[in-house]
């Protein structure tokens, strides 16, 4: 069913009233004066339940699923997530309907109470950038489409502006003041980078580039980054860095075979080198802002960090089973917990070692070796041990506070003292919600100001604060 404006504003209200309060809570024990309410069998320590809101409700189909703006709602990835930009979260929600994710809309969530602020159409869109510009978030839709534009959401409202253009864009990315728009015909090797606003994206430059691969490649949201100091292009195997006041290429280099490129703080970028037959790894190395190899190892562990936030440029750079100068690529030290203990190979992984590093968080590295399982705290600036545990589970890591690590299952959340490894609270989803399926379905976490989180799963988004 088409959503009106009439309709959406009605629902927008229905749903600020009554979903913001209402959620499906198993068990609380009681509620503090700004409504957040003791999750119980938790600990004093734990956030409790601030707000809860139900894709269902935001929507109107009860088949309705969130997912990451991210990825758009032109095909439909199966991804639950959200934007959290400032003080409006903003998800995509819509109908799973085989390729695509149908009636998809874009809506915006206060992130202190959980209320809704807007509710808009977000149909065929191939992406979005995952930083606002502007206050605005600004998503693309595919070039082929026919009506190919940059689609701007204000933050505040809601409110829509199209911007047509006759690119094929393919991947966008946004920060500061800034946007950047990847479009061109990448089976051709005849690809642009424009920087500019949504009104005026070519404002500040256009540069060609001479690379692209097959447009399958193109289909995930890594092809652009702008987050780590330079400009990185990577198509297929072909990798460029660029200015990102001027746009001009500064290097290039190639990702050979099945190898991937992680670019990190302090304009660099780890290349892991990857066999297809059998995804062997036979070592990674270190490129600086201008291309060149800095640091370089044969070791078949290679490091794939769900969070990468060193606490600066002073912190090392993890290779195999070492530590990297970030300026220089001078060894720091070495730590034969950075490498698993010997496993059988499989069909998938023909690897006998692999790397261990999960999380790096500001001076510590979070490691796991699911061969020994074990999970260690190690100090970046020294190698040393902080702490080994043998963990009763393993999940997903989310987020961090400067101290606190959150992880998730299927069961729940839990958050641990990254520098002593110590369990700090632990939220089963069934205390929150009584329906299995409500939060244990996979979801994304962000850590927002005032120890307070924001989990999304694929039906529910919930609010926790302290209590």
């Amino acid at each position: 069913m088409a959503v009106t404006r009439e309709i959406r504003n009605l629902l927008c209200a229905a749903v600020a009233a009554v979903v913001t309060t209402a959620g499906a809570v198993a068990v609380i024990a009681h509620a503090e004066g700004d409504g957040t309410r003791k999750i119980t069998g938790t600990v004093d320590a734990a956030p409790g339940l601030g707000w809860t809101v139900e894709a269902q409700s935001v929507h109107g189909h009860e088949s309705a699923q969130f997912r990451d703006p991210v990825y758009g709602s032109e095909y439909d990835w199966g991804i639950p997530g959200f934007l959290d930009l400032g003080d409006t979260l903003v998800a995509l929600v819509g109908v799973q309907g085989g390729m695509a994710l149908d009636d998809a809309h874009l809506v915006g969530v206060d992130a202190d109470s959980g209320r809704i602020r807007w509710l808009s159409p977000a149909g065929d869109l191939a992406g979005c950038a995952d930083s606002a510009v502007d206050a605005t978030l600004v998503c693309f839709t595919p070039g082929w489409s026919g009506d190919p534009a940059l689609v701007g959401y204000d933050l505040v409202t809601g409110e829509i502006t199209r911007v047509p253009t006759e690119w094929g864009t393919f991947a966008i990315a946004a920060t500061d003041d800034r946007l950047y728009v990847a479009e061109g015909s990448v089976e051709n090797d005849d690809v642009r980078v424009h920087a500019g606003t949504l009104l005026d994206p070519d404002a500040h430059f256009t540069r060609a580039f001479d690379m692209g691969t097959g447009w399958d490649d193109t289909a995930l949201p890594d092809a652009l980054d702008v987050r780590h100091g330079q400009g990185l292009l990577t198509l297929g195997t072909d990798i460029a860095g660029f200015d990102l006041d001027t746009g001009d290429e500064t290097w290039t280099a190639q990702a050979d075979g099945c190898s991937r490129v992680q670019p990190t703080l302090g304009a660099l970028v780890v290349r892991v080198h990857v066999e297809c037959d059998g995804l062997r790894v036979t070592g990674s190395d270190l490129l600086d802002g201008t291309g060149a190899v800095i640091a370089a190892t044969d070791s078949a562990a290679a490091h794939s960090p769900a969070f990468d936030g060193p606490a600066d440029d002073t912190v090392p750079v993890l290779l195999g089973d070492g530590a990297y100068d970030r300026a220089t690529g001078d060894p720091v030290w070495s730590a034969p917990e950075l490498v698993s203990v010997p496993r059988e190979p499989d069909e998938y992984n023909a690897n006998t070692r692999l790397g261990t590093v999960r999380a790096v968080l500001g001076d510590v590295a979070l490691l796991t070796d699911h061969t020994a399982h074990t999970e260690t705290g190690l100090d970046l600036r020294t190698g040393t041990r902080l702490w080994q545990n043998v963990p009763e589970r393993s999940g997903t890591v989310l987020g961090h506070t400067e101290d606190l690590i959150v992880q998730s299952d299927f069961t729940g959340l839990w958050a641990m003292d990254v520098r002593t490894g110590d369990l700090e609270w632990d939220i089963p989803f069934l205390a929150v919600d009584n329906d299995p399926d409500a939060l244990g379905d996979g979801g994304t976490l962000s850590v927002r100001p005032g120890d307070r989180y924001v989990y999304v799963s694929a039906r529910s988004i919930i609010g926790l604060r302290p209590l």
